[in-house]
Order: C-alpha cells, then structure tokens, then sequence
C-alpha cells in the first residue's frame, strides 16, 4: 500500500480527539541559507525581526527551556524539534506569507567553522565580542528578554576559532549504519547536533538556546538529516519510530508530543498535517562541501504565549512543491567507493556494494505504510498541554572526560593524505550533565567517530 491511499486508511483508523491525516495545500521549500538570493534573505531577516521585536523568539526560549530535559536523550527528539521548528515556522509565515525557515547546512563548513559565511556580519553574526556580546549580524544590538534581558551571547570553543566538527562522511556513514530510530536519534543527537551548540557556546549551551538563531537553522538542518536518513532506506527507515520517551515508555506512533499532544506519527511524512515543507536537498547530507584545503580564515515562571495577532500579511503564496521527489544519495558510490578499500567501505558504508547502486531511489508517494497499528494506548504526557515544570537538572553521578586530540598521522602510526581528516572535539561534562546523557553512550558515539578518522586517514581519504 503505498502513502497516496494509505492516509486514507489512516483517517478511518484515528479515533475521537486524535488528528486526521490532510495533505497541505501548499509547501514552502527550505533552501540552504547561503544559496539565498539577496531578496531572500532580506524577507527572512525582515520576518525575524518582527518575530522578535513581537515577543516569539523569547516564547520559543522560553518553551525549549521548560521542555529540554524532557525531549533531549530520547526518541522524543526529532518528532518533538520537528513539530517545534515547524511551529516556529508558522508564526513567521503569519507575517509574510512567504517565509520558509531557511537551515544551515554546517557539513559543509567541518573543518573550518569559524571561517563559514554563516558565521560573518552577512547572516548571523561571529563570535561575542566584550561580555560576549555578538556585535555583527542579523541579531547585533538586540536585546534578549528570556530568561532576563540581555544581549545574544556567543563564545566559541577555541577563543576565537571552532575546533573542527563531524564530517559530511562520517554522518553519512552515521545514516549508512543505523537501522532503526532507536540508533540513528542517538548517533545525530549526540555528534553532529551537540557539537554545534558547543562549538557556538553562550545561549548555545543553555537551555534556552533558541535565543540564537543559529539554533533555528541548525535543527531545520537536524530535521533535514532525519528526511534523508528516512528515504536513504525507505522501507527500513520512513515509518521507523521505536525507543523509549522521557519516562521510559514505549514510543509509538501514537505518542503524544509534549506541549502540543500531537500524535507523533503526525510530523514523520512532509506535506501532511501542518508539515508543510520539503528541503531543496533532502537526499543527501551535504552539498559544496569546502576541501579540507580551504583554511580562510531559566526561570520557573509561566510565560503565556503572545498574542496571534500579527501585522498585516505580505501577499503572495508558497510554490507548490507537492511532487519534488527525493533523490538517491550517490555520494558514497561516486566519491567515496571510489578511494577506499573495499573493507573500509563494507565496515562504515554497509548499506553500499562497490559497484551496485542500491535501490534507494525513492519519492514520498512510493513509501509504504507501516504495517503495525498507528495509533497506541499511551496516554499523554504529564506536560502535554502547556503545563509548567521544574528545570532544574537532574546530574548523573559519573563524570565524562575526553582530552581533545588533533588527528596526528606520526602518533597514530599511519600514513595518511596531505590534509588529513580531523577528529570531531569531544562533548563536555557539563553539556552531558544539562541534557542527562548516559555517559556510556556518549562514549561509545566519539569513540566510533574517532575510529572513523583513523581507518579513512589510513586509506590515504582526501575529503572532496
């Protein structure tokens, strides 16, 4: 049964209180912030200052700060982010009917960070400056009113430099090697998620985060990886929703989203529900990626939300992107396949056969519905409906400890290509400690990833 006719069954199957299935009748694309043209920009700019100047960035602050020990570490997180962004989204699109959401896409941007166009007064400004004040940017001199008022503060992890982050390749493999939901929420959310909040550091590593637009273009980014990993492997991974909420409960589809209560089956196909929006890349990881040549250089309160009421609308509508199929990665058959060993190949990429194209080929309407029930018995969550809550952390008793260690061919006693891929700079104790990480997990996922930097440096990989 493919989707065209199975929401149709879904709407006889949803009983009294629960959402029907209905298509959007129009779907913003969100494009990669760069690949904006000016005009573009200048909208999207236009709507966030009007979201901020209206109260919403503060709203969101607030709302992640209640939610963030409840969604983060459990299969809750890309449902819960995805219905967030979204939500996030609409309210933009109260103001001009043509915002989408653009995201940023930070693969492209791994062994340089600090260097991205993302980061300069073109787009969202650099590092803090005195006090950590950014200075430059869409959001230089604005005053930040949750949890108190303040300037949007930065400080990157190494002075005024980023230690480089997790590579297009190895979150490919990342998507390559996880099977299940309950594998692939982990390896995202622990890596090339976290590494972004800490490399940006100030409101980046507090649970108000989303003070920093950097954070909103950074999970339309994380929800993109979650689209891709979805069609990479169709019918394994589309409908694939199992794990444990925050209380240690069976997810199911009919898991209820915190604060909103939605179903969580309601925001796992785009262009249904209120999920009304595609990626312009959502087959692959990253696009024009930069060559490792490149070196250019809370409070307990209970906030009410603001008023709808909104300025007038900007007129226009969306293009309709209803039948934008999602294509095939090839990036592992067509580069990486072709400079590694076919070991390393079958040990990080086993989803791919050197030489066979695996039929990954694949359009939303070609996806089949899950053959389990769509809607369990699990009641809401306690805070489902907009019910305040005490955030105070709840610390695990070990401590987690990893020197960072630049990807050194001589000590690691291998060969390797002239500009060796750098390892991925490791979680902090205190960020685990802000979202309740097991530490073992957090081990495990930067010990693969380190492994992963060895084994393709050996194979003499020169990152495109």
């Amino acid at each position: 049964m493919k989707l065209s006719s199975a929401f149709i069954a879904i709407v006889a199957l949803v009983g009294a209180g629960a959402n029907a299935q209905s298509q959007c009748s129009s779907n913003g694309l969100r494009k990669e912030i760069r690949s904006l043209s000016p005009q573009e920009w200048g909208r999207v700019s236009s709507v966030l200052r009007t979201m901020q100047s209206s109260g919403w960035l503060g709203w969101f602050s607030y709302l992640h700060n209640q939610n963030y020990l409840i969604v983060h570490g459990n299969e809750l997180f890309f449902p819960w982010h995805r219905r967030y962004v979204r939500d996030f989204e609409s309210i933009g699109q109260q103001i001009d009917r043509n915002f989408v959401l653009p995201y940023w896409d930070v693969l492209r941007d791994y062994a340089n960070p600090a260097g991205s166009a993302v980061l300069s007064g073109n787009y969202l400004g650099s590092n803090g400056q005195g006090g950590q004040c950014v200075r430059d940017g869409l959001q230089n001199g604005w005053t930040m009113s949750f949890p108190n008022h303040h300037c949007l503060q930065r400080q990157y992890n190494a002075g005024n430099r980023i230690n480089s982050w997790y590579s297009p390749e190895y979150i490919q493999s990342l998507l390559s090697r996880s099977t299940r939901m309950s594998q692939f929420r982990p390896a995202i959310e622990i890596t090339i998620h976290g590494a972004i909040h800490l490399a940006l550091g100030g409101e980046m590593l507090k649970p108000y985060s989303p003070n920093d637009l950097a954070f909103w273009f950074h999970h339309a980014n994380i929800d993109r990886l979650w689209s891709v990993w979805q069609t990479m492997n169709p019918n394994q991974n589309f409908w694939s929703m199992d794990g444990v909420d925050n209380h240690g409960r069976p997810m199911g589809y009919g898991t209820r989203i915190p604060h909103y209560n939605d179903p969580v089956i309601n925001t796992m196909r785009q262009g249904v529900n209120n999920m009304c929006f595609f990626y312009d890349n959502g087959g692959s990881v990253s696009n024009n990626r930069r060559s490792l040549m490149d070196k250019r250089d809370s409070t307990k309160k209970c906030i009410t939300r603001p008023p709808v009421a909104m300025p007038a609308l900007v007129e226009g509508v969306f293009n309709n992107v209803n039948a934008v199929p999602v294509p095939a990665d090839t990036y592992v058959q067509t580069t990486i396949a072709q400079k590694v060993p076919v070991v390393v190949l079958n040990k990080w990429f086993p989803t791919y056969t050197p030489g066979v194209a695996p039929n990954n080929t694949a359009s939303y309407s070609a996806v089949d519905i899950p053959s389990t029930p769509l809607y369990s018995n699990t009641p809401p969550l306690d805070n489902a409906v907009n019910k305040c809550r005490n955030s105070s952390l709840r610390n695990p008793s070990a401590v987690y400890s990893e020197e960072y260690h630049v990807f050194d061919p001589v000590k690691e006693g291998k060969s390797g290509p002239k500009y060796p891929m750098p390892n991925p700079f490791p979680n902090t104790n205190s960020f685990i400690k802000m979202h309740n990480y097991p530490i073992s997990e957090i081990q495990k996922q930067y010990d693969l990833a380190r492994e992963f930097v060895g084994d393709m440096n050996a194979a003499g990989y020169q990152s495109p």
